[in-house]
């Protein structure tokens, strides 16, 4: 009887972390001349590179370079120009705003006369104020109003005469003319700047207080 033996060989395994690949997902200016200089000196004696598929490849490299530097030079600009828009809103402080929205602020028990905008004349109008959760706090009756521009001057109280805390309010306004179709409303937000706000990438101003309005929101400075 023949007995026939065999072997089997086990390859060595590999550390896992070894076999991943580090690498970078862009290349700066340092990896194009690491690339350039190695295609220089692996490339075929008997077919070397053209002075002309040079030439390209260094105007490659001056166009990339140059482009980096006005990148930097823009990016350093903006930086700069930012900077500057920030400081000059710092001269808004203290003086009386206007923006988009239908928020209200309350200051010391008093508020801010502030504007709405009726596309049509309203037979009916009432304006219903909320607080900040949301709760009705007060309502005012107008009856009819005429379309245009309306002053709205709130006394910071509830209907039982008690005043408010500070803070902010909205205000909605509910207006149907002679059919009883709804009268578009614009509203404004009017009050005075007390602070600058530059978190969040957008530079915003305090009103009041209590009312967050961003710069591209104001309409009027008084």
């Amino acid at each position: 009887m023949t007995t026939t033996a065999s072997a089997t060989a086990t390859l060595p395994t590999q550390d896992a972390t070894a076999m991943k690949t580090v690498g970078k997902k862009s290349l700066d200016r340092s990896d194009f001349m690491t690339l350039f200089i190695a295609q220089m000196q692996h490339q075929d004696p008997l077919e070397p590179m053209k002075g002309t598929e040079m030439a390209s490849q260094l105007a490659q490299f001056s166009t990339l370079e140059a482009t980096t530097k006005m990148s930097d030079n823009m990016e350093k600009l903006l930086n700069y120009q930012t900077s500057q828009n920030n400081l000059q809103l710092l001269t808004l402080i203290g003086k009386e705003v206007q923006g988009t929205g239908n928020a209200i602020g309350v200051v010391n028990g008093a508020t801010a006369t502030t504007q709405y905008t009726l596309g049509d004349a309203a037979d009916s109008c009432k304006v219903d104020i909320y607080d900040a959760a949301g709760k009705l706090v007060d309502t005012v009756n107008l009856g009819y109003a005429a379309s245009g521009v309306h002053d709205l001057s709130w006394d910071a109280k509830t209907p039982s005469g008690t005043v408010v805390p500070d803070g902010q309010y909205t205000y909605v306004v509910t207006a149907t003319n002679a059919l009883g179709q709804k009268v578009n409303v614009d509203y404004k937000t009017t009050g005075k700047v007390t602070g600058v706000n530059f978190t969040g990438g957008t530079a915003q101003v305090s009103v009041d207080k209590a009312v967050l309005m961003n710069v591209g929101d104001i309409l009027a400075v008084n």
